[in-house]
């Protein structure tokens, strides 16, 4: 039988990205109900994420550095990304980010709290304040 570390290395797909306000018991889908989003762990510890809502606009050009400052404003509210070193302790996935969309991240460490079966992958951030409210998020994947 394979350990959790051997099982979830490999390449993930995400069906749901739930954020749960658990003080009026209400969620929703910041990046809709049909996200894209795509995660790999390798082998040698390391791990990569990307995630993103299915309904983005596009630029009127294709260039970052020429976008509008409006358009560059819905690219990063539409859109997830890090990536770092990853080990697994007990229930808890640890990432050590190297690099993030948000800056805040980098060089700091997260963890998720997991359930993984044979072809899923669950995650579970730490219950979080955001002004009066409690919230978590909820992320669903399956393998590819």
């Amino acid at each position: 039988m394979k350990t959790p570390q051997q099982q979830i290395i490999g390449s993930w797909k995400l069906n749901n990205f739930e954020l749960k306000n658990l003080t009026v018991n209400k969620s929703i889908f910041p990046y809709g109900k049909e996200p894209i989003g795509i995660l790999i762990f390798s082998a040698d510890g390391f791990m990569s994420v990307s995630i993103m809502s299915d309904n983005r606009i596009n630029f009127e050009v294709e260039s970052l550095q020429m976008s509008s400052a409006e358009e560059k404003i819905s690219a990063i509210d539409t859109y997830l990304s890090y990536a770092g070193k990853w080990r697994i302790e007990n229930d808890r996935i640890y990432v050590e980010v190297i690099t993030s969309l948000l800056p805040n991240w980098k060089d700091k460490e997260h963890y998720r709290t997991f359930q993984l079966n044979d072809k899923t992958l669950s995650f579970q951030t730490p219950k979080m304040k955001q002004g009066d409210f409690d919230i978590l998020v909820e992320l669903d994947w399956v393998k590819f």
